[in-house]
């Protein structure tokens, strides 16, 4: 868990915007973090609050302190005056229940009630709710009423991955901030400080896969999908010697195996193709880069595997394409595999 500023990585300006705001003492009473999921909003949200509750927030530093009796309730989870929902595990939404309490105690229990409270160890209450989009019509009325007569002493954060979900009245009445996907460098640096790599070279390869999240970062270090890049690092090595329809029977009797929804199957065989993508990319690179030793070039020369690698990227990008569409997963991944095996026999148009 990430307790200070110094820890985050990422989302410079975004912090800069919120500190300036809370130095002039111009924070507003609700404000809306939105961008993809697994960048950090939720962290940040927290460290906001900390900062809000800190007793000994060093200015000069822009961070708080860690050791006051906030910061050491904050860590241990009871600090009275911080409130924070999140959707139920096997739930599709947040439940109204949280928000304005049950049936039998409506209005007298819930986070709009525990707003409604005088704060009791802060100059202020604060408020998180998660997955904001996730409300259901009377949820986000619910959370509107409190909007339109906020507490004097009350801060909202609606956290989500896309505003529009939201009601636009809700929008209207907070500062919107937007966030963006992490630096690969950023998600890089995450994963060797939290060692869930093993090397410098293996967080570059899933930094540079994550599309800057660290949620994603952490699903593509599954130990199924590794295997699986790992299958695919090998065959794409000897390109010359693939062999097309056992790759893809391999491949998709794999994720039918570790998927436990058609979604998830889809989304793995997208992290999948990106990886190839990205292993195609890197060898055009290296070949540009001056290095001749790859294979294709002593068969087709420079220039040429050049072009048959670009060939090759294009027809991943249209296999992401297919699945996105909803095409059969393993239909998709014979297509792909068979047409690289064509490209590589008969070799690029420039080679002929």
């Amino acid at each position: 868990m990430i307790r200070t500023w110094a820890e985050l990585r990422g989302h410079e300006e975004q912090r800069e915007l919120l500190q300036r705001s809370i130095e002039k003492g111009r924070l507003a009473h609700a404000c809306v973090l939105c961008g993809p999921d697994g960048i950090g909003k939720r962290q940040f949200a927290r460290l906001l609050a900390r900062t809000l509750f800190c007793r000994n927030y060093d200015v000069v530093r822009n961070d708080v302190c860690g050791q006051c009796s906030a910061c050491r309730g904050f860590d241990a989870g009871t600090w009275p005056d911080y409130l924070e929902v999140n959707r139920p595990e096997g739930k599709s939404e947040i439940p109204l229940d949280l928000l304005i309490g049950s049936r039998e105690h409506r209005g007298h229990e819930g986070l709009c009630f525990e707003l409604s409270m005088a704060p009791q160890a802060s100059d202020r209450r604060i408020a998180v709710i998660n997955d904001s989009q996730l409300m259901n019509a009377d949820g986000a009325n619910a959370i509107l009423k409190t909007l339109e007569e906020p507490p004097a002493d009350a801060l909202i954060i609606l956290i989500c991955s896309n505003p529009d979900a939201l009601l636009p009245t809700i929008r209207s009445r907070c500062q919107i901030i937007r966030f963006r996907p992490l630096s690969d460098a950023a998600v890089s640096e995450i994963l060797l400080l939290e060692q869930l790599v093993k090397s410098e070279a293996e967080a570059r390869e899933i930094a540079a896969l994550s599309e800057g999240s660290l949620a994603l970062a952490q699903q593509l270090l599954n130990p199924d999908l590794r295997m699986l890049r790992d299958f695919l690092t090998e065959q794409l090595g000897r390109l010359q010697k693939m062999q097309p329809l056992d790759m893809a029977r391999h491949v998709s009797e794999n994720l039918d195996r570790i998927s436990s929804s058609a979604d998830e199957e889809r989304r793995q065989t997208q992290w999948l193709l990106r990886f190839v993508a990205e292993f195609l990319r890197d060898r055009l690179r290296i070949l540009t880069g001056g290095d001749l030793t790859d294979p294709l070039v002593l068969r087709f020369g420079v220039r040429s595997s050049v072009d048959l690698l670009a060939s090759l990227l294009a027809t991943v990008v249209r296999a992401c394409h297919l699945i996105e569409g909803n095409s059969p997963v393993r239909l998709v991944l014979e297509g792909l595999f068979d047409d690289f095996a064509r490209q590589i026999r008969i070799g690029p148009l420039s080679a002929r």
